[in-house]
């Protein structure tokens, strides 16, 4: 019998896509299998990679920060600056101490810019000024106005935090300077997209009004809030940056544009009812000084300035018209450049998804992820970040029980974990206002400096990395272990990383392994409580 050749060809062709379908069926379940298989590598056997050590390839470039700027242009801003002398605090005090040393020293025609979350009339040096009668919040003001400095803090009109309304009060009522007529003057801001959200930029500008030589480069630090540490708390973890040179510029000019912009804030019946009214006040003079380029010879430190500015408020005509992502743009450049670790500290750890997918994708090649956070407790829970954190930490921990760690201080010791800090193959260092979280990301105001060095040193490892942040890396891994910075400073990465179990392992430390679970109450969680509690704001322009 005589089969059609038609037939035979339709066969053939039925047999064919037969044999590619169950060959893409294999394909999509072996990738389906890679997705689920557990690593359980340790990093030990993930050999090290000499890391990108040069600013350029971490930072953003000006077309990345136009991208996460909706396509409006950063003006005012530089792309990132080079040559800044940067000094690098893991302990609060010691911080705090800078600034009170160096807003001692502000005088006649300077200038002192602060935009804060919230303020109280705290001592600077507690531990040796209790009273505050010598470095106090209020003393250090005036005698800035009375020696002829000028002031000017801008503060988030804060519903949680009414100590800032008695802040304003009295640096308000400070009398003009005996010099020059100077003044200092404190404003609220509630120049928001939601009644959640909030202005969570934390910094100081110190800046001359002249170029005469280079000390007169301006001086920026990230402020943290020490509110609430003897009341709440023992101790307070965080990390904090002080900028002198080209960098501070643009953290002056942050401040500048959000002081200058022609829609004034708190204009409504209900600031008046909450005392969040602001006296009548002058636009800002532009700054004059040497570090109008973004070079000097101060240090040798690049610096790029990153913020957040959600895209859903209309009233940020001026510097940011569609908003601003360039934190979390720089944030997800870092962690895909990353080569052998990366190491988290930060006061929160939840779900941002775009953050989870570059630690997905990197993760394999990577020896260790590290992150020490605060436990979620109390308010904290209840708001549904105990269950955002699980969402974060459960994916790499399943996948990556041994290379992935996360840690918190014990509880017993009644530590606060403040931090808001990024290091990564001891090249990067990011550290500023921003937590890990989405609102951080997309929404409320943020500020962070990313920081490369141009100090390059050979580790243990037998790579070459930037100085300044493997010797931020080695401070912290002190702070958190109690290893001596002498013996972890010999160590290779590995080594330095395994102090963490053995200190979590010791009831006498500081550290306690911290574990993501899931509770049935997760459920009550919905994604429109979430966006309340932790909006993720979002535009197409």
């Amino acid at each position: 019998m005589l089969v059609p050749q038609s037939v035979t060809n339709f066969s053939n062709v039925f047999s064919c896509a037969v044999i590619l379908f169950v060959a893409a069926l294999v394909s999509l379940t072996m990738a389906q299998d890679d997705r689920n298989r557990i690593d359980l590598s340790d990093g030990s056997n993930v050999a090290i990679d000499q890391p990108l050590t040069e600013a350029k390839d971490w930072f953003l470039t000006e077309q990345e920060i136009t991208y996460s700027r909706g396509g409006a242009p950063r003006d005012g801003l530089s792309v990132y600056t080079e040559e800044n002398a940067i000094t690098s605090f893991t302990v609060p005090n010691e911080f705090f101490n800078s600034v009170y040393d160096d807003l001692s020293v502000v005088g006649d025609g300077q200038r002192v810019l602060i935009a804060t979350w919230d303020s109280k009339l705290i001592p600077l040096k507690p531990d040796v000024d209790v009273s505050g009668a010598t470095t106090g919040y209020q003393k250090v003001f005036a005698g800035i106005v009375e020696r002829g400095g000028q002031v000017n803090i801008l503060s988030w009109a804060n519903l949680l935090e009414r100590s800032s309304v008695e802040v304003r009060n009295v640096i308000n009522s400070l009398p003009p300077s005996p010099v020059n007529d100077a003044r200092a003057l404190f404003i609220f801001d509630d120049r928001l997209s939601t009644i959640s959200s909030s202005h969570h930029q934390k910094t100081i500008v110190i800046a001359a009004t002249s170029s005469s030589g280079h000390d007169d480069h301006p001086v920026a630090s990230a402020l943290r809030d020490a509110a609430g540490i003897t009341m709440r708390f023992k101790g307070w973890i965080d990390g904090h940056i002080r900028i002198h040179g080209p960098a501070a510029k643009d953290v002056a000019s942050n401040h500048l544009s959000r002081w200058n912009s022609d829609y004034m804030p708190t204009r409504g019946l209900e600031d008046d009812m909450l005392s969040f009214n602001n006296p009548p006040y002058y636009k800002l003079d532009p700054l004059d000084y040497a570090s109008s380029t973004n070079k000097s010879t101060l240090g040798k430190q690049s610096v790029q300035i990153v913020r957040t500015f959600s895209c859903k408020y209309e009233h940020y005509t001026e510097f940011a018209p569609h908003g601003e992502t360039s934190l979390l743009q720089a944030r997800i450049k870092a962690i895909q450049n990353a080569r052998n670790y990366i190491y988290i500290e930060d006061q929160y750890f939840i779900l941002v998804p775009e953050l989870l997918d570059a630690l997905l994708m990197v993760m394999p090649r990577l020896q260790h992820v590290i992150v020490v956070v605060q436990a979620p407790v109390g308010n904290v829970v209840y708001s549904g970040y105990e269950k955002y954190f699980y969402d974060m930490v459960s994916p790499l921990k399943k996948k990556y029980p041994n290379k992935f760690k996360v840690y918190t201080t014990k509880r017993k010791l009644n530590l606060y974990i403040h931090s808001k800090i990024v290091i990564i193959d001891d090249v990067y260092l990011s550290i500023g206002s921003a937590n890990w979280n989405r609102r951080s990301m997309t929404s409320d105001s943020e500020l962070n400096a990313n920081v490369v060095d141009q100090d390059t040193i050979k580790s243990p490892d037998g790579i070459t990395v930037n100085k300044l942040a493997r010797d931020f890396r080695i401070r912290k891994f002190h702070e958190m272990t109690g290893v001596s910075y002498d013996k972890l400073d010999a160590m290779t990465f590995l080594d330095a990383a395994a102090q963490f179990d053995v200190a979590a392992a010791d009831d006498m430390s500081l550290l306690q392994i911290l574990s993501a679970k899931t509770y049935l109450y997760h459920i009550v969680f919905l994604d429109s409580i979430r966006q309340q509690v932790d909006p993720q704001d979002t535009c197409n322009t």
